[in-house]
């Protein structure tokens, strides 16, 4: 009678256990219409890349003079040179950085550019550019370039872009970092239409 007893106490004692155990992974407010699923057939859509992202942003335009940061900088000229080898064109460009302090310091096409393209990705320079200014164009001044304290800086820069053929406006993006090369809290904007771009590259040679 005694082990009868202990028996139905055990098999009660395990049955709450488990009715518990099960009423705790239960959630009542959870119903299958708030369970969403990814579809795989949908294409995932990535966010342009940007370097400006925190940047406070100041509009310049073609051949106008921008002060920020103690940096006056304008973009003289673009000009397109096609790459027969990739079918892109690469872009230079000729600007004037003029460095309002008393200290001098150091831009580089890497660091202080950026090209903007018409769906709003921005690119870097790329080094194939460089390679072709160094064996190519002459007057194309290799990274990293000084700005003299109180001076400025006037030429084209051999860091170059690769864009698409077909593209014919984007925006030119700098950086007035002064001595702290990291700090890109501020940008200049040129916009650069059709009609600012040259194709001749003697100017370059």
């Amino acid at each position: 009678m005694k082990k009868f007893r202990l028996t139905a106490i055990i098999l009660a004692m395990s049955l709450s256990a488990v009715s518990a155990f099960s009423c705790s992974d239960k959630t009542p407010e959870q119903s299958s219409a708030e369970i969403s699923y990814i579809d795989p057939n949908q294409p995932v859509k990535e966010d342009p890349t940007k370097y400006s992202g925190n940047a406070n942003k100041t509009n310049s335009s073609f051949g106008q003079e921008m002060e920020v940061n103690s940096t006056a900088f304008t973009l003289n000229s673009v000009v397109r040179v096609p790459d027969d080898v990739s079918d892109n064109d690469y872009i230079y460009m000729n600007v004037t950085i003029k460095n309002k302090t008393d200290i001098e310091y150091e831009i580089s096409s890497l660091n202080n550019f950026f090209l903007a393209l018409p769906d709003g990705t921005e690119i870097s320079s790329d080094v194939r550019t460089k390679i072709m200014a160094l064996s190519s164009f002459p007057k194309c001044i290799d990274d990293y370039i000084t700005i003299p304290a109180n001076g400025e800086f006037t030429g084209y820069l051999a860091g170059g872009f690769v864009i698409p053929p077909d593209t014919d406006s984007f925006t030119i993006g700098f950086f007035p970092t002064l001595n702290n090369e990291v700090d890109k809290s501020e940008v200049i904007l040129s916009p650069v239409s059709a009609e600012d771009i040259s194709s001749d590259d003697s100017v370059l040679k």
